[in-house]
C-alpha cells in the first residue's frame, strides 16, 4: 500500500555498468535514481525504505520543537499522497485512515533535525531517501507544537533535496475539521460523505506536512474508495484503478498534479453525490449534493451564478482562473459557511442549496458567499499571506470583493453594505504584529468579524481616496506579481502607490503605506468631533464598550468627505490631533455641515448641540437632501455617542422624530436597532407607556408602506422591495405595540392554519412572528393548537418557532403551566427546556414567572455539569428584567444555597457589573427621556 508515481522512469542497473566509465554521468544518474527510487512503490506493498523508524515518545530535551513556527532550514516541493478510509472492525462504515506520504525537500540551511507538523496521527515507519540518505537517530512526537521530529546522525546538505517518507493512520470522526464524516439521509436511507476543513492548522491531523501557509508545494494525491463512490480533489483526475483486498474491491482515484499551493487549501470528498454542471471560459463547474437534492432542483440556483460571477473576476483580476475545473460540493454539516478550498469549494447545504422558490434575500446571501469563495482563488488560493498575522489581505479581501461579484447577479449587492456597520468599534488591528500570532489558539482567534470587515473596510477606504480603477490596477500588479506566492501587508501598500505613481491626476496627501497604516495597523476606530462655531475638528480613539476607560493616544490619517447644506465641499484630510477649518463654520441657524459623506471610512462623527439640532431641522423638513446611507448613519452615531456620554439621548432620539415620513430599508435597520436598546433599557421605567407610544407612531407608517409593496398580501414577501428579515422585524415590533391590523392578520392566517393543520400556508420566514400575534391575541384554544403542533415535530425550524410563540401568550397561568412542561421531558423535548424558559423571560410578564419558577423548581446539584452553560445563558437572559441590588443579592442566595459546589462569583461579579451600569443609566437618563416624550408626542 503505497503512492505509484505518475511520473518518472526506471533505470536498470545494466544499463549503469555500461556507463560506469563516466564517472560524471554516473553521479548524475545515481542521484535522479535516488530521488525516484523513494517516490516509486510497488502495486500492493508499502512504502520501501531500509531505515523505517517508527516514533518514541516526546523527550524533554530543548531544541527547535520548542518553537511554535517552524524553522526556516527546509522548502518542500511536492506531496505525493495516498489515503485510504476505511474501518478498522470490519464494518461497511469507515472509522479510520491510513495514509502514506512522500514529501520532496531541498535543504536551504544544513539541519540535523527535521520537524513536520502532525496532529494525533500513528506512525508505522518514517524513513529518508536521497542519493545518501542520512541515517535516522531517532523519531519522536512533540505533542505541545504538533510536531513530528526526525532528528539525524548528520546533517542535510545545502543545495541537496531529500524525501521524507511515511506510512500512518488517524481517526476519521465527525469533528467537521481535518478529515471527516458526516451522515445524512437520502430519500430515507442512512448515508455518508467524508469531507475535509484543513483551514487554518488541520492539514497535520491528515498527513504530515509543512503546515504553514508560506511553505507551498505540488500535491500529487489518491484516494481510495469503495467503488459506487465519487472521489473529488484539487485537481481533475486523470486515473482511475482497482484494488482487490480481503474486505471486497476498491477504487483507486489518482488525480492531476496540482498547482503550487498551501497546505490550507488541499481538500478531499468521498461521497456518491450527484451534480449539475456547466461550463465559463472553459472551465468545467460543477455542484455536487445528495441525489435528492439535485432531484429537486436545488443546486440549480447555485450553478447558474457560478459561471458568471467566475467570468467576472477573470476581467477584473485580468488574471485567469488557473485551473481546469472547480468542483463545488454542499455537505449535510460544516463548520463555516463555505471554505475556499483550490478547485474543490466546500459549503454548509443549507448555504448553497435552495428550493427553487426560497426567499431572494437567501438568494443574496447565497450570491454573497458564492462570491466570497469565487474572490479567494485570487486573494488567498493564488496569491496568499505569508502568516496568519495577515489574513486580512484574504479574508477582507474576500469580503470586500464579495459585494462587488455578487452585483453581477444581484445589483441590490451594493458595497456600501460594507462600510456601514453597527458595531465598528474593535481593541485588534487588522493587521496584527507577526510576533503577536504563533499558536493554534491565537490564529483561530484572527477568524472574526476584524478581520472580515474591518478588513474589507480599510480596502473600501483605499476605493474611495485612489478611485476603483487605480484600486483595480495596483491589485492586477498585485496579484501578477506574487502569483503562487505570499505576501505581507506591505506589498500591497507598494502596488496601490505604484498605481497611484503611474497617472498625475489622483494626488495623496502622503504615502498609502502612510495613510493606510493608520487604519490597518492601529486599534480601535476615530471619534471626529466638529465644532460648528470654532470651526475646529479634532480626532480621538473610541472603542467598544467593553474598552471604553482605554485610551491608546492613536490617530489616523482621515479622508473627510463633507457637506454644507447639501453642497459638496473639497475633501479634509485630517492626520494631525485637530485642524481649524474655517469652511466648517456655521454662521446662521440655517446653515449645517454633515461629515462623512457616502461613508468614505469608518469612524462616527459628533457634532456641537446647535448642528445637531439644525440635522434634525433638515430630516423633518427635507430628509432627501441627506444621502440614504448618512440618514443611516447619523441615527447610529447620536445612539452610539449618548451610550458613551459624549451627546444626552435628547439628541439621539431627535434624529428619529422624522422617521413617520421615512421608508428607506437601510435606515430602518439602523433605527430598529438602536430604538430596541432604548426599548429594552425603559422597560421597568416610568417612561415606558410613553415610549410605545412613539414608537407606534413611527414604525405604524412603515408597516402601511411595507404591506403596500407586497399588496396586503404575505404570500407576495419575495419580492426585491422587501428586506425579509427587517419585514419580520417590522411586524414583530407592531404586533408586540398591539396594532391591531398586524394582530388580525395574523389571526386570520392562524386560523386558516388550525382549519387545515397538514398545510400550513405561513410563509416560512413569518412563521414565528405570525404564530405569536394568533397567540398573544387569541385564547387557550390557539395555544393548545400551537401546542399540538409542537409535539408532532414536523421540522427543527417549525419547533423552534413554536417555542418562541408559545410564550406570547398573556395569561400567566398559561405560562406558568408552559414552565411546566419544560420539565415534563414527555411533553417539551429535553433539549429544549431552557429555550422555554428563556422565551418565557422575554417579556415582562413572564419575566418574575421564569426566574420564581427556578429558584422553585431546580435543583442545580442535581443539574449535569454540561447544563450549567444553559443556565447562565438563562442567568444572562434575566439581565433585562433586573432593576435592583436586592434582586442580584436573591440571585446570589439561590445560586449558592442549590448548587455549592459550582463557583458562581465570575458570573455574580460580571451580572452586578451589568446592573450597576444599567441603574446608573436609568438614574441619569430616565428622567430626562420622560420629559423628551412628554414633549415631542402628539
Amino acid at each position: 500500500m503505497r503512492p505509484t508515481s505518475t511520473s518518472g522512469f526506471y533505470l536498470s542497473r545494466k544499463t549503469v555498468v555500461l556507463c560506469s566509465f563516466l564517472v560524471l554521468v554516473l553521479l548524475v544518474v545515481c542521484t535522479v535514481l535516488a530521488i525516484l527510487y523513494g517516490k516509486l512503490v510497488a502495486e500492493n506493498t508499502g512504502i520501501f525504505s531500509p531505515t523505517w523508524e517508527p516514533p518514541s515518545t516526546d523527550p524533554s530535551r530543548q531544541g527547535p520543537w520548542n518553537n511554535s513556527r517552524l524553522p526556516n532550514s527546509l522548502i518542500a516541493r511536492n506531496y505525493q499522497l495516498e489515503l485510504w478510509p476505511r474501518s478498522l472492525s470490519g464494518l461497511e462504515r469507515p472509522s479510520h485512515f491510513f495514509g502514506q506520504v512522500n514529501v520532496t525537500v531541498t535543504c536551504i540551511k544544513e539541519t540535523e533535525v527535521i520537524l513536520l507538523h502532525s496532529h494525533e496521527l500513528h506512525y508505522t515507519g518514517v524513513a529518508i531517501a536521497a542519493l545518501h540518505p542520512p541515517a535516522i537517530r531517532c523519531t519522536w512526537l512533540a505533542v505541545e507544537n504538533d510536531y513530528l521530529v526526525i532528528e539525524l546522525n548528520e546533517k542535510l546538505i545545502t543545495g541537496m533535496d531529500y524525501i521524507i517518507q511515511a506510512n500512518y493512520s488517524g481517526k476519521l470522526d465527525e469533528l467537521l475539521t481535518g478529515l471527516f464524516i458526516i451522515n445524512y439521509t437520502e430519500w430515507g436511507v442512512n448515508k455518508t460523505v467524508i469531507a475535509s476543513q484543513m483551514e487554518p492548522v488541520y492539514a497535520r491531523s491528515v498527513f504530515p506536512c509543512f503546515d504553514e501557509p508560506a511553505m507551498k508545494a505540488t500535491f500529487d494525491i489518491r484516494l481510495v474508495h469503495r467503488p459506487q463512490f465519487v472521489a473529488l480533489s484539487n485537481m481533475p483526475a486523470i486515473h482511475f484503478s482497482e484494488r482487490l483486498e480481503k474486505n471486497g474491491m476498491w477504487k483507486v482515484t489518482t488525480f492531476n498534479t496540482s498547482v503550487k499551493m498551501s497546505t490550507y487549501l488541499v481538500a478531499f470528498v468521498i461521497s456518491d453525490y450527484g451534480c449539475v454542471n456547466t461550463t465559463s471560459n472553459g472551465v468545467e463547474i460543477r455542484v455536487w449534493a445528495d441525489k435528492e437534492a439535485i432531484s429537486k432542483g436545488e443546486a440549480q440556483y447555485a450553478i447558474n451564478v457560478l459561471g458568471p460571477i467566475l467570468s467576472f473576476f477573470e476581467e477584473y483580476f485580468n488574471v485567469s482562473y488557473p485551473l481546469s475545473k472547480l468542483d463545488v460540493v454542499a455537505l449535510p454539516e460544516f463548520e463555516w459557511s463555505a471554505m475556499e478550498n483550490w478547485g474543490l469549494l466546500t459549503f454548509r447545504k443549507d448555504t448553497l442549496l435552495h428550493h427553487p422558490n426560497e426567499f431572494i434575500e437567501d438568494m443574496l446571501e447565497t450570491s454573497l458567499v458564492i462570491a466570497h469563495e469565487l474572490a479567494h482563488q485570487w486573494f488567498g488560493n493564488l496569491v496568499t499571506m505569508h502568516w496568519w498575522n495577515d489574513l486580512w489581505l484574504n479574508e477582507g479581501l474576500a469580503r470586500y470583493f464579495e459585494y462587488i461579484g455578487a452585483c453581477v447577479v444581484f445589483p441590490s449587492a451594493t458595497i456600501e453594505n460594507i462600510i456601514f456597520t453597527e458595531e465598528l468599534a474593535n481593541l485588534r488591528p487588522v493587521a496584527e504584529e507577526e510576533r503577536h500570532i504563533r499558536t493554534p489558539e491565537e490564529i483561530g482567534q484572527m477568524f472574526s468579524g476584524v478581520t472580515y470587515n474591518k478588513g474589507a473596510n480599510v480596502i473600501a477606504i483605499a476605493s474611495r481616496i485612489m478611485t476603483k480603477e487605480l484600486l483595480a490596477k495596483g491589485l492586477r500588479s498585485y496579484l501578477k506579481t506574487f502569483s503562487y506566492s505570499n505576501t505581507v501587508t506591505d506589498d500591497m501598500w507598494n502596488h496601490l502607490q505604484m498605481a497611484i505613481d503611474s497617472q498625475d491626476a489622483i494626488k495623496l496627501p502622503a504615502s498609502v503605506k502612510s495613510i493606510l497604516d493608520t487604519w490597518a495597523k492601529q486599534e480601535g476606530f476615530p471619534l471626529i468631533t466638529v465644532n460648528t462655531t470654532s470651526g475646529i475638528i479634532t480626532q480621538e480613539e473610541r472603542f467598544d464598550k467593553k474598552f471604553e476607560n482605554i485610551m491608546l493616544n492613536n490617530s489616523w490619517f482621515i479622508p473627510i468627505y463633507w457637506t454644507k447644506n447639501g453642497s459638496k465641499q473639497p475633501v479634509i484630510w485630517l492626520e494631525e490631533k485637530y485642524k481649524t477649518i474655517p469652511e466648517v463654520k456655521c454662521t446662521t441657524d440655517e446653515e449645517w455641515v454633515l461629515l462623512n459623506i457616502n461613508i468614505s471610512a469608518f469612524y462616527r462623527v459628533n457634532y456641537d448641540d446647535s448642528n445637531w439640532h439644525r440635522l434634525s431641522l433638515q430630516l423633518n423638513n427635507d430628509p432627501s437632501v441627506i444621502p440614504v446611507i448618512n440618514r443611516a448613519q447619523m441615527i447610529s452615531d447620536a445612539f452610539h455617542l449618548a451610550r458613551f456620554g459624549h451627546v444626552d439621548f435628547e439628541i439621539a432620539l431627535d434624529m428619529t422624530v422624522y422617521l413617520a415620513k421615512e421608508k428607506e430599508k437601510l435606515v430602518w435597520r439602523s433605527a430598529m436597532v438602536n430604538l430596541k436598546h432604548i426599548e429594552v433599557m425603559l422597560t421597568a421605567t416610568s417612561s415606558y407607556g410613553l415610549y410605545k407610544k412613539f414608537l407606534f407612531d413611527r414604525v405604524v407608517p412603515f408597516y402601511h408602506y411595507q404591506m403596500s409593496l407586497i399588496n396586503h398580501d404575505f404570500n407576495n414577501i419575495n419580492n426585491d422591495d422587501i428586506n425579509i428579515s427587517l419585514f419580520v422585524l417590522t411586524i414583530e415590533t407592531v404586533c408586540r405595540l398591539n396594532l391591531k391590523d398586524c394582530l388580525d392578520r395574523a389571526t386570520s392566517l392562524f386560523s386558516q392554519f388550525m382549519s387545515n393543520p397538514a398545510v400550513n400556508t405561513i410563509p416560512h420566514r413569518l412563521r414565528e412572528v405570525i404564530y405569536c400575534g394568533a397567540i398573544k391575541a387569541g385564547t387557550i384554544i390557539e395555544w393548545d393548537f400551537a401546542f399540538s403542533i409542537y409535539q408532532m415535530h414536523t421540522s427543527i425550524s417549525d419547533d423552534l418557532d413554536l417555542l418562541s410563540a408559545m410564550a406570547c401568550t398573556t395569561d400567566p397561568w398559561m405560562l406558568t403551566r408552559y414552565l411546566h412542561y419544560a420539565i415534563d421531558k414527555s411533553k417539551i423535548s429535553e433539549g429544549h427546556a431552557w429555550r422555554v424558559f428563556e422565551h418565557v423571560a422575554r417579556y415582562p410578564i413572564g419575566w418574575i414567572l421564569a426566574w420564581n419558577f427556578i429558584r422553585a423548581n431546580w435543583k442545580l446539584d442535581q443539574t449535569p455539569k454540561t447544563e450549567y452553560i444553559e443556565f447562565e445563558s438563562f442567568i444572562w437572559g434575566l439581565i433585562e428584567g433586573l432593576t435592583s441590588n436586592f434582586q442580584v443579592k436573591e440571585l446570589e442566595l439561590f445560586l449558592n444555597n442549590t448548587a455549592k459546589g459550582h463557583d458562581w462569583s465570575t458570573l455574580l461579579g460580571e451580572i452586578n457589573a451589568a446592573l450597576q451600569k444599567k441603574l446608573k443609566w436609568m438614574e441619569k437618563n430616565n428622567s430626562k427621556i420622560y420629559n423628551w416624550l412628554s414633549r415631542n408626542i402628539g
